[in-house]
């Protein structure tokens, strides 16, 4: 597997991010978060799905918290967002003063026993993802490689940011159908493999949401093909391209990529740290749910070009919890496939 590696510049993150402890809970959570700051961990760069839903809902949360503390969006992108995650898990303060986001396939990188990952994804503490779509696997129009077809016969090079769905996804593919895929990881999000792909530096993209790619217009504008969609059922507006799990008959392969599909269901998780105490942590969960049925968030995401189909705090733990409990011999198989950095 190939590396490419795109210097960025980051600001430095305040002092106060360095280091935490868990905090005991005092007083009430409206007193606890008034006149606070929460800082919003990104694990990608600026500009990618991630990044626009995130600082979205950064935007608007702490409008229905209790105590209404600000929110500040930073960005810490870094080995396919599980800097941000490591820090959030291991580092950050655990009193719900510190939400972030990172790549929604991190429980599945546990299932397959994934060493390098520090953390228990299931001892976050989910809050709530503002949309639930398939991701899918595109290839720019000038690539030459329209379908799953065309890619077992023709090789171009894949832009991914690392041991993520974006490298993920082809890897499996090349793996199990065939397919040719050049896969060039070490870019630090989405946007910039975007930008790679037009200008021809990249012939696809490993993976995107399709809530983040429908805004473009290259679809409906024939600058992309979408060869397939990661999911357990088709999008509506997707119905003649297949599903993954879709394109093997051999059952061994259907049960490792259903698995694989599963994390679609977590979308773009919004989550604190461990140990946050459990009434802050239900205050955060309700505020988040508040927000997602108010028709002035859906207006202001609908301005941004995102979709809001929202999933609860709850739902993305018992979600996790699910793909953790999977089968070790399924897990490990497709551990034996993916080489995560």
């Amino acid at each position: 597997m190939k590396t490419h590696m795109r210097l960025m510049g980051f600001g430095v993150l305040p002092a106060a991010l360095l280091a935490g402890a868990p905090v005991m809970a005092q007083g009430s959570v409206e007193e606890f978060y008034a006149g606070k700051t929460i800082d919003m961990i990104i694990g990608y760069s600026p500009g990618g799905g991630y990044d626009q839903y995130a600082r979205l809902v950064a935007r608007h949360l702490g409008n229905y918290i209790p105590g209404n503390p600000e929110i500040v969006p930073r960005n810490m992108p870094g080995a396919s967002s599980r800097l941000a995650a490591g820090y959030i898990y291991n580092v950050a303060p655990q009193d719900g003063t510190v939400l972030g986001t990172a790549d929604q396939s991190l429980a599945v990188a546990q299932a397959m026993g994934d060493e390098a990952l520090e953390l228990d994804a299931s001892g976050f503490g989910y809050i709530g993802s503002p949309a639930m779509e398939n991701n899918v696997l595109i290839t720019w129009h000038e690539s030459g490689v329209e379908t799953v077809d065309d890619a077992k016969e023709t090789a171009i090079p894949i832009g991914a940011t690392g041991g993520s769905t974006s490298s993920q996804y082809p890897t499996i593919m090349n793996e199990l159908l065939g397919t040719r895929f050049e896969i060039i990881t070490g870019y630090p999000g989405g946007n910039d493999i975007n930008f790679a792909m037009e200008s021809g530096e990249v012939s696809g993209r490993g993976s995107v949401n399709w809530a983040s790619v429908k805004p473009l217009g290259w679809y409906e504008e024939g600058l992309i093909n979408v060869l397939v969609q990661i999911g357990l059922q088709s999008e509506a507006d997707l119905t003649d391209v297949p599903l993954l799990y879709e394109l093997t008959e051999n059952e061994e392969d259907e049960q490792l990529l259903r698995l694989l599909s599963a994390p679609t269901a977590i979308g773009r998780p919004i989550f604190t740290t461990p140990n946050v105490p459990e009434e802050r942590l239900q205050a955060l969960r309700d505020a988040f749910d508040e927000m997602v049925a108010d028709p002035a968030f859906i207006e202001a995401a609908a301005n941004e070009g995102l979709g809001v189909i929202p999933v609860s705090g709850e739902q993305l733990q018992a979600t996790v919890d699910e793909i953790l409990a999977t089968s070790p011999e399924v897990a490990a198989r497709l551990g034996e496939f993916i080489v995560a950095e």
